[in-house]
């Protein structure tokens, strides 16, 4: 018998034979999607980078860097905060007060280039098991930027499916793609989140919920 695939390579194949064909050829294969099976439930015995338990549920920081990345990201932002003080000084620097004047300039600039990064690092999804219902809640930079609510209405079936998110091919290439989600139904309900994250991410989401709900006791 064949050694079943990680589901987050099963996902990235998946999302392949998409972008290789228009949406009308791959729209009802793709609907369907990736079910999370027993034997991928034992890839949570590997350490995940972000995953943290909760008492009710699981926390999954996004795109997690370690020091050697914050240090190259702190470097950058002080860089690119002197270079704009070079640029705009030229302009202020006639005037009564060239310092202050290019501290304000530079401010607004500056915040910016802080902020951006930040915000595509400091995000998480908390994935809350309550009695009668399952909460995910998306979080970017501290604020609550999605929540997804299922009332539980007997089996949970817990997947890796399109629900018409598409995503660009990028500046050098033309038309979209289709991107899996994350998609957890019970009884006639379903609730799809994650389009964002990358494919490991998505995967272990998936994993971890349907391994609360379908796993061996």
């Amino acid at each position: 018998m064949a050694e079943t695939k990680p589901l987050h390579e099963q996902l990235a194949e998946c999302e392949q034979w998409c972008s290789e064909r228009r949406e009308e050829e791959y729209r009802e294969v793709a609907t369907k999607g990736l079910r999370v099976l027993p034997a991928h439930h034992g890839e949570l015995s590997t350490p995940f980078p972000g995953q943290e338990p909760r008492a009710n549920g699981w926390l999954l920081r996004s795109d997690v860097i370690g020091f050697g990345s914050w240090l190259l990201l702190s470097l950058g932002l002080v860089a690119g905060v002197g270079a704009i003080c070079v640029l705009v000084f030229p302009y202020v620097q006639k005037t009564a007060h060239p310092f202050l004047y290019a501290t304000l300039l530079t401010i607004p600039a500056c915040l910016l280039m802080i902020y951006l990064p930040f915000r595509m690092i400091l995000q998480s999804h908390e994935v809350v098991f309550g009695d009668d219902v399952l909460v995910v809640r998306r979080r970017a930079f501290g604020c609550l930027a999605g929540e997804w609510r299922l009332p539980l209405d007997g089996e949970v079936r817990v997947g890796l499916a399109y629900r018409g998110v598409q995503v660009s091919r990028g500046p050098n290439s033309v038309g979209t793609w289709g991107q899996l989600s994350v998609v957890v139904g019970s009884g006639a309900a379903e609730v799809a989140f994650g389009t964002h994250l990358d494919h490991n991410e998505r995967a272990r989401l998936a994993i971890l919920i349907d391994h609360y709900f379908n796993g061996v006791a």
